[in-house]
């Protein structure tokens, strides 16, 4: 049986993709929706909440619910770079020390000085993805410029990954991704403007040299609404095996 916050948020829908709701157009009052669907402030505000987690409306503190204009999708590892679809990455550093679960994922002993980049990503006001990259001083073999950090061209950080590695002479080896769907941190929420209740890809990836040395830790945050992961996998058509993959999403 569908609840009745579930019937206001199929109304609410419906008048959206019609276009009965026109983008960026304010909704009406709460308590004034409430009433006319005759349900509580509290209902209505779970079908709002539903229609805000599909990313057809958002809500701006003081302001009220708006008609959200359709997000534009994500491309990874091939996002446009900045000043192609209006794409723009910030980039911050910091010369940090890894904790047990970082020093672990870095195979590196406790306490040990590790480089922090963290990439944010906008399209126009738009956060788009959240990408922390950690690298072993052992890697770069000297800090990082925190007052000068690297300009990077991907919301990935692959290119300051590529100009590091490169510069140290630890050639890629592999690269794994793990890919998780889950609600996002407080932090991470408030970065990427969503609501905790958004759902999130969470995408780890795993770079390591041909020794098996970890040459960095990537975690890739993307909104649920705008990121859908396809997992490509080129065959040797001779032996007819599997010989790589790739994650995209767009």
């Amino acid at each position: 049986m569908t609840s009745r916050h579930q019937h206001v948020a199929d109304d609410l829908r419906r008048l959206i993709t019609s276009g009965a709701l026109a983008v960026g157009e304010r909704l009406a009052p709460e308590t004034r929706l409430a009433a006319r669907y005759h349900v509580s402030t509290p209902t209505l505000r779970d079908a709002l909440e539903l229609l805000r987690t599909e990313g057809l409306i958002e809500k701006f503190q003081g302001r009220g619910n708006f008609v959200r204009r359709p997000p534009q999708r994500l491309a990874y590892p091939g996002a446009a770079v900045d000043g192609d679809d209006g794409l723009q990455v910030i980039v911050s550093s910091a010369d940090i020390t890894a904790t047990g679960d970082l020093a672990a994922r870095l195979r590196t002993p406790s306490d040990a000085p590790i480089t922090q980049y963290v990439c944010l990503s906008h399209r126009d006001d738009s956060p788009q993805g959240l990408a922390h990259l950690y690298i072993p001083h052992a890697v770069t073999r000297a800090t990082s410029d925190v007052r000068n950090p690297p300009v990077s061209a991907s919301p990935w950080a692959d290119d300051i990954v590529r100009s590091l590695t490169t510069a140290t002479g630890e050639p890629v080896a592999n690269s794994t991704d793990l890919v998780t769907a889950r609600f996002p941190t407080g932090a991470e929420a408030q970065s990427l403007r969503i609501a905790t209740r958004t759902p999130v890809l969470s995408i780890e990836r795993t770079i390591t040299a041909d020794d098996g040395q970890v040459l960095a830790y990537v975690l890739l945050v993307l909104p649920g609404d705008r990121a859908e992961v396809a997992f490509v996998t080129p065959i040797d058509k001779k032996t007819d095996k599997k010989i790589d993959k790739k994650a995209e999403t767009r």
